[in-house]
């Protein structure tokens, strides 16, 4: 497997793994935020947002300007962000 797959795979199983820790936090409800006090299920996905951005800016860069092997990657980051950005709108 080349790197630029490699690249992308790490993306896809990160995404996964924060998936399901943004779950295990929701679903447990010890970490529940009250009306004024955000807590852990609301920040682990703002969290999950900022990564995501700064990921897909660090790819990138990596890809179009420095030329790297991480196109696959930056394409996964942002399919990330399109499908988030999807169902809050809806």
């Amino acid at each position: 497997m080349n790197q630029e797959k490699k690249n992308a795979l790490k993306s896809i199983v990160f995404y996964v793994i924060a998936i399901l820790v943004i779950a295990l936090i929701n679903i447990s409800g010890k970490f529940k935020s009250g009306p004024c006090t955000p807590n852990l299920d609301v920040l682990s996905v703002f969290i999950f947002i900022i990564l995501n951005v700064i990921l897909l800016i660090i790819n990138g860069v990596k890809a179009f300007v420095m030329k790297k092997e991480t196109k696959l990657s930056t394409i996964v980051h942002l399919a990330v962000l399109i499908i988030y950005i999807n169902f809050k709108v809806v």
